[in-house]
């Protein structure tokens, strides 16, 4: 499998977002939960990758240890639904994207995001730089392209469709599988919606003089990669919750101040990282994703902000996307946040 196409799978925004497996509830279910108390499962993608680095981090340096538990990092199979393993106990945490989670929720499925994983939104709109594109609103009789009309690609461009004031009889949406780069370099599509930290970044290392038309905070009413769990074992092992924040947190900080440990961290994780090309893929992913860590803060914390998720709730209902009701007030809590976590004031 190539790096482009490794990444995008694992690409925490679609989530992430992390491009994640489709949700699906597991076979027979077993109480949630590890045998020992402090010992605490970590379930990820399943192709390791330098934007799970927080989590590699964490343990390597033993920030997990420090914090009071002892942690287990799995990555999923190929095939296996992203949050089987959870809700069969086999898996007590997982990285996942807000809006697999809210649609898991609409399921019935017992999930709960503890902690932010990406405090800013990777979706952007992509354009050739000599593009006359120069807003969202300008996309208006152009033909964007992304992998197909579901998933973090198309709730990215909706919600840049509904910032730019756009209709959907107002530009065409051409599904073009996971090829937004050779479509932009042949002028198949005049844009392509992607991830800042993982689409842009393969262009521009291809080559492609590229431009960003990012999506606004603001107004973007979706959640990338987040740190999830379900209710019953947060609720059961509260300071084991805090801990995977708090130690996952401080990892993501120090990245930021020295962004070599995340590649030591990875290497043991990823092969592909024994390559000059991957590492110096791995290396321009890593600077696109730390800014999508820290926010406009500068600061990872922790804490999410909890009328986004409200907004993603009703946005994502609002495309039809949701199977059933989800309790904004229930998908998504500050509760496992440490005090130090907390923005200053």
């Amino acid at each position: 499998m190539n790096t482009s196409h490794a990444l995008r799978l694992v690409a925490l925004g679609a989530c992430a977002s992390l491009a994640l497996a489709a949700c699906a509830p597991g076979g027979s279910a077993t109480q949630s939960g590890s045998k020992d108390a402090s010992n605490v499962t970590i379930g990820l993608t399943y192709i390791p990758n330098i934007q799970f680095s927080p989590v590699y981090v964490a343990d390597a340096q033993g920030m997990y240890n420090e914090a009071g538990i002892d942690a287990t990092i799995r990555h999923h199979g190929s095939h296996e639904g992203f949050f089987t393993a959870l809700l069969a106990g086999e898996e007590d945490v997982v990285i996942a994207s807000g809006d697999e989670a809210v649609a898991a929720a609409a399921q019935g499925l017992d999930i709960v995001s503890i902690g932010q994983y990406y405090a800013s939104y990777p979706g952007t709109v992509i354009v050739p730089a000599s593009s006359e594109i120069t807003t969202l609103a300008d996309l208006k009789g152009k033909t964007v392209g992304i992998p197909g009309e579901h998933g973090a690609n198309y709730y990215a461009t909706r919600s840049a469709m509904q910032e730019a004031g756009l209709a959907e009889s107002d530009m065409t949406i051409s599904p073009i599988g996971y090829t937004q780069q050779a479509a932009i370099a042949s002028g198949q599509v005049d844009a392509v919606v992607g991830f800042t930290n993982n689409d842009a970044v393969q262009m521009r290392l291809a080559g492609l003089e590229i431009r960003e038309i990012p999506l606004d905070p603001s107004h973007t009413p979706l959640v990338s990669a987040s740190i999830i769990t379900t209710h019953k074992w947060a609720q059961a092992h509260p300071e084991q919750a805090r801990a995977v924040v708090k130690a996952t947190t401080d990892a993501m900080n120090a990245i930021a101040a020295d962004p070599q440990i995340a590649i030591d961290a990875t290497k043991p994780w990823d092969d592909s990282l024994a390559s000059e090309d991957s590492l110096a893929s791995a290396n321009a992913v890593l600077a696109a994703t730390v800014p999508l860590w820290l926010g406009t803060s500068g600061h990872a914390t922790g804490m999410q902000d909890l009328t986004t998720w409200a907004q993603m709730v009703t946005f994502l209902d609002s495309l039809g996307e949701l199977e059933g009701p989800v309790d904004p007030a229930s998908v998504a809590t500050n509760d496992y946040v440490s005090p130090a976590e907390e923005p200053q004031s």
